[in-house]
């Protein structure tokens, strides 16, 4: 029986393909990186359009505060809302209250937030524990007209845990005045206004502070806190009671 011999040709293999050089790798992470970069500036204008206003005005929104009296070396004593008056009432004095105010500082009418300091250095603490946090605060403190010349009134400020800073009257004369961008972080904080003086005869002090501007954060959306409706407060007396 004769044996046919069978020759087996290797077939030509098949075209492979070709290696990634370094330099192609390179290129593609150069062309990447320019359509993320380009992806990017053209998303970072709706960003900006759909990210919440913190615009936000101190005496428009004491209903969703937090107040409380802190005197040196006890707890705090928390003040009671009274939605009739739209003010937290700390105590039986007529002046020991936070809320909205009318009247003169400066010699100029103002609308502000009645922030009279308590006896014994004690500190009167306002705080709003989660809102949208802007980039700009603005802030002024006020003795009202007449009040002469005494202890120190500092006001101190701080937004998302970081301070913000202090503003300090003397008397009716001092116009403090605090105008600052805010530093970057979170979107959403605790806004805390902290007031005290030393001796508090005849301390009647106002505060506005105002939040504007849009900041983001990654990862986070929420929506605006809704404004209160700003309704001119009824004009007091000097030590806070409401006058006709």
């Amino acid at each position: 029986m004769a044996w046919t011999r069978l020759e087996l040709r290797d077939r030509a293999a098949p075209p492979q393909a070709a290696s990634t050089t370094p330099i192609g790798l390179w290129t593609i992470l150069a062309l990447s990186a320019a359509i993320a970069a380009l992806w990017l500036s053209l998303r970072a204008p709706a960003d900006a359009q759909n990210a919440p206003d913190a615009t936000f005005r101190a005496e428009e929104h004491l209903s969703t505060a937090v107040v409380s009296v802190r005197k040196p070396g006890s707890a705090e004593q928390p003040c009671t809302w009274q939605p009739g008056d739209g003010r937290w009432h700390c105590g039986a004095q007529d002046f020991a209250f936070v809320g909205p105010y009318a009247g003169l500082a400066a010699g100029k009418p103002i609308h502000c937030l009645w922030l009279h300091p308590h006896a014994g250095n004690a500190m009167t603490i306002v705080k709003w524990p989660e809102l949208n946090i802007g980039d700009h605060l603005e802030a002024r403190l006020r003795l009202l007209d007449d009040v002469a010349s005494g202890q120190a009134t500092r006001l101190q400020i701080f937004a998302a845990g970081q301070s913000v800073g202090t503003l300090t009257a003397m008397d009716g004369r001092d116009h403090p005045d605090l105008d600052v961008d805010l530093p970057n972080g979170r979107m959403r904080g605790e806004l805390r206004l902290e007031i005290s003086a030393g001796d508090n005869d005849w301390r009647l002090a106002c505060a506005e502070v105002l939040m504007t501007g849009k900041r983001r954060a990654p990862g986070e959306q929420t929506p605006i806190d809704k404004p209160l409706a700003r309704t001119p407060p009824a004009k007091h007396d000097q030590i806070g009671r409401p006058t006709p």
